[in-house]
């Protein structure tokens, strides 16, 4: 009698381990189910700032580099210089850095009339007299040159050739190059309200030049 209790005490023992053992498992599964989504975010969180970091630092390098990289300007420089011509320079540079940059003015050049300390713009004309003559600044930044007396010399739209045309102002080398042309093709102009006929100089503008021209 006592051994069959014992044996049956034993099965009991034996139920009671593998119910033990799959209450563990059980326990372990949800633990595992609970832990590793949170390890897998936190990882990919990790992972993702060096990302994030990275983008950052590459706007600021960007930035940085835009903002020590200036702008280009470009002007065109004419009269009693060493190298006229049109130059690139960088925004906020003055006029003396450009003359630098042309090697400077010649020896009869009337430099006292030059504000060496004006900034320069995009599209402007700098013109440096000559000795005896003065200049009137026009609203592009455009110098026209002008006689002693202090009144204006005007161009002669029959005789100028391209480069001096272009010291009347608002023609730049397009202008000056219709003007050119226009002349051989059609013989010298009869009188300055003639330039209208040229493309690309309408009223508006003639009304602008028509004091800087003339037809000697």
């Amino acid at each position: 009698m006592y051994g069959k209790q014992g044996e049956l005490l034993v099965n009991s023992l034996k139920r009671y381990k593998w119910a033990a053992a799959g209450v563990f498992i059980a326990a372990l599964s949800v633990i595992s189910i609970m832990v590793m989504p949170k390890l897998h975010h936190e990882s990919a969180g990790s992972d993702s700032l060096p990302a994030d970091a990275a983008s950052v630092q590459a706007a600021d390098l960007a930035e940085k580099k835009e903002s020590e990289e200036p702008d280009r300007i470009v002007v065109d420089l004419k009269g009693a210089v060493k190298k006229p011509g049109v130059y690139e320079m960088k925004t906020g540079e003055r006029v003396h850095q450009l003359l630098k940059k042309a090697g400077g003015t010649v020896k009869n050049a009337e430099g006292k009339q030059i504000n060496l300390a004006a900034v320069l713009q995009d599209g402007m004309v700098i013109y440096i007299p000559f000795e005896g003559e003065e200049t009137v600044q026009a609203g592009t930044g455009t110098a026209a040159p002008s006689s002693a007396e202090g009144g204006t010399e005007t161009v002669n739209i029959n005789t100028a050739s391209p480069e001096e045309l272009q010291a009347i102002p608002g023609v730049g080398p397009s202008k000056a190059e219709a003007i050119a042309a226009y002349r051989e093709e059609n013989g010298p102009f009869q009188g300055i309200e003639d330039i209208t006929n040229v493309s690309g100089i309408g009223e508006k503008t003639f009304e602008k030049i028509k004091s800087s021209i003339s037809v000697k």
